[in-house]
């Protein structure tokens, strides 16, 4: 009897020890909450506007990303109540899963087309939870709430960003390849209010200033093959993909796990000798699996997607298989080292297409798959988006890594004539061609929203800016959750000229996402225009302080403070920009100009000299050059400047009248 006594005391002692810190945390958690404080980390969350609806969290991934470099999925607004006699279809994964460069035209829209025009008496949803540099830490957590949904398929397509994303072996995003329990107790404390008051005070202010700056970020985090930190990744990625898995069968899902193909033979290695020494033996799986800059799927990971994928008695899709079938893949169906051309992203349609029919035992005969170039026809892909496509791929292959592959001069040739080919096959006629096909497409597809964003681009293209904002105004009013969207009809506003309709918008998109620098940016320009000069300096103030780092944010705000004539608070802001990128051309511009126009000539030179050493071949700064040595008598020099612009730009007309000022031949 003293025995159980004992027990009972020690018991309760114990409760006690236990009880008074829960509920001290407790009553702390309920005193954020109802401050407002913090945010919700589900991936779907109730619309305000319809409570029987879902649509994506703007701040889910504020777990795993810096302030700066949160994304987000393509919008997602779906019914809770599955409608009857529907296939709810979705997708996982990372940006290749996506559809990057543009998802409108990715796998899992080329996939749609091809089996509503399949199977027109049947009824499908589709839900891309893809998003830009995610792995399976993240997937994992996207798929637990997905559990939510009663789902028919689910297709996880990820493997790409197992090193480099959150908890990798090479992240720039936080902790490197901690043990799971370490990570995941971490993701559990940051779903409360607590952890992320915490969050905020240790580690937020920090990585806030830091902005998505694209595989550059990753340059110095190299990972050899026999890294022990890899063997964690992929002990990581296996233990993830299981529990992926599992919470597609707690969906009632039927679950199919693809491998990962990436371009092979077109893309050498990022680094390392010896991967590019197997490269130019045209062993180009082995040079892919020794790259130590490990931005593509490897062997590795591919294997244990068929291995957990078996032992969880799911079906396999072995897509890397299928695209090597006939010959290494390379440009013809990727843009890049993984995301694929439109013929790339059809090629894994198909495959998707004919898994999803056998898995769901779709019954009734059909008729064939929709061909290329008619998925092609039914997106609304036209020569204006690929020309739109190459020029972004264009920039993107201009910044590191791939500036430094043997193959970039090549790879940019292809691209400028291609651009070039593009635009010589487009007529008056084939433009209102392609509009009309799009106004047909809406006739029974009015809320698809990505077909409304390609007509608006087409439109914009074709200078038709009222008709491009309609389209716009639409996909707000489709998706009004998402503060692009409203961001994107502001900017249309903006480009005709209606002032206030832009101000409506980006104030919209503010409202929704306050730390949305862009459209903060985009005010300050539109109360700059109006000469409201107080105003605008207020929403340059809060785009620095929502990205220092954006150089054009405070070269633009000197410019509104020079015109309003604070000249002195406008050349700090210009020098300000030398603290984020000390030779940087746009603040050398800026002050030469500022300079130049105060007739202050030799500080003007001063700045010209800086950007002409920067682009050599520039024939503004050089004329800006010639022209201040001359206001400084120093005549022979300008006179030589302003010849050597004209060996640049033969038509300059400004040189040419300097020149005959000046009583000189050109």
């Amino acid at each position: 009897m003293p025995l159980k006594n004992n027990r009972r005391k020690w018991a309760f002692r114990l409760l006690s020890i236990l009880l008074g810190p829960l509920i001290f945390f407790g009553v702390i958690e309920l005193v954020l909450l109802v401050f407002g404080f913090g945010y919700q980390t589900d991936f779907l969350i109730t619309d305000s506007k319809d409570k029987n609806k879902w649509h994506d969290n703007k701040d889910f991934s504020n777990r795993f990303f810096p302030s700066q470099m949160t994304r987000t999925s393509q919008p997602i607004l779906i019914p809770k109540q599955k409608p009857d006699k529907s296939y709810r279809i979705v997708i996982f994964g990372g940006s290749a899963a996506m559809g990057d460069p543009d998802p409108a035209f990715g796998p899992l829209r080329i996939l749609e087309v091809m089996l509503k025009d399949a199977y027109q008496e049947k009824n499908f949803e589709f839900i891309n939870t893809a998003v830009t540099a995610i792995n399976s830490h993240v997937v994992r957590e996207i798929a637990s709430d997905l559990e939510k949904t009663d789902s028919d398929v689910w297709i996880i397509y990820m493997g790409n960003n197992e090193v480099y994303g959150p908890f990798g072996a090479g992240t720039v995003f936080g902790s490197v390849a901690p043990p799971l329990w370490m990570s995941r107790s971490g993701l559990f404390f940051q779903s409360t209010r607590i952890g992320q008051l915490a969050y905020n005070l240790f580690e937020g202010k920090e990585k806030s200033k830091k902005a998505w700056g694209g595989l550059e970020m990753f340059l110095d985090s190299l990972i050899s093959s026999d890294d022990p930190a890899l063997q964690r990744v992929y002990k990581n990625y296996a233990s993830n993909l299981g529990d992926i898995i599992d919470s597609g069968k707690r969906a009632g899902a039927n679950v199919l796990v693809s491998s990962v193909a990436v371009n092979l033979k077109d893309c050498p290695p990022f680094r390392s000798n010896s991967a590019k020494k197997l490269f130019l033996e045209e062993k180009f799986i082995n040079a892919r699996d020794e790259d130590s800059l490990r931005f593509r799927a490897d062997s590795k990971i591919n294997s244990l997607a068929a291995e957990v994928a078996m032992s969880k008695g799911v079906q396999f899709i072995d897509s890397e298989k299928m695209f090597s079938k006939n010959d290494f893949p390379g440009d013809e169906l990727f843009v890049d080292h993984v995301h694929f051309t439109f013929k790339g992203s059809y090629f894994l349609a198909r495959l998707f297409a004919d898994q999803v029919v056998s898995t769901l035992k779709l019954e009734g005969s059909r008729k064939d798959w929709l061909s290329e170039e008619d998925c092609a026809k039914r997106l609304g892909l036209t020569p204006i988006h690929r020309i739109q496509i190459l020029r972004e791929m264009q920039q993107w292959f201009s910044k590191a890594p791939f500036r430094d592959q043997p193959n970039y001069q090549e790879r940019d040739s292809k691209i400028v004539s291609e651009i070039a080919r593009l635009n010589s096959i487009q007529s008056p006629q084939s433009l209102d061609e392609e509009e009309k096909n799009f106004e047909s497409l809406l006739i029974d597809n009015s809320n698809d929203w990505q077909l409304r964003k390609e007509f608006a681009v087409h439109l914009a293209a074709r200078k038709k800016y009222n008709e491009s904002s309609i389209q716009y105004q639409r996909m707000a009013e489709i998706m009004p959750h998402r503060p692009e969207m409203w961001y994107r009809l502001g900017s249309s506003c903006q480009r005709r000229g209606n002032l206030y309709e832009a101000q409506k918008a980006f104030e919209k998109a503010i409202k929704i996402k306050p730390n949305f620098y862009q459209a903060h940016f985009q005010l300050a320009l539109c109360f700059a225009e109006q000469k409201l000069w107080s105003v605008s300096d207020e929403y340059f103030k809060s785009v620095v302080k929502y990205k220092p780092d954006f150089q054009m944010g405070w070269i633009r705000w000197g410019q509104m403070l020079d015109l309003s004539g604070e000249s002195a608070e406008a050349i700090k802001k210009y020098e300000s920009v030398f603290e984020i990128v000390p030779n940087s051309l746009s603040a050398n511009k800026a002050l030469a100009a500022h300079y130049f126009k105060a007739k202050e000539y030799k500080k003007s030179e001063k700045y010209f000299r800086a950007t002409v050493k920067i682009t050599p071949q520039d024939a503004e700064s050089n004329l800006g050059l010639a022209l201040s040595l001359i206001k400084q008598r120093k005549a022979d020099e300008g006179v030589s400047v302003l010849r050597y612009v004209l060996e640049i730009d033969p038509n300059n007309s400004p040189a040419k009248r300097y020149l005959k000022q000046l009583g000189l031949s050109n």
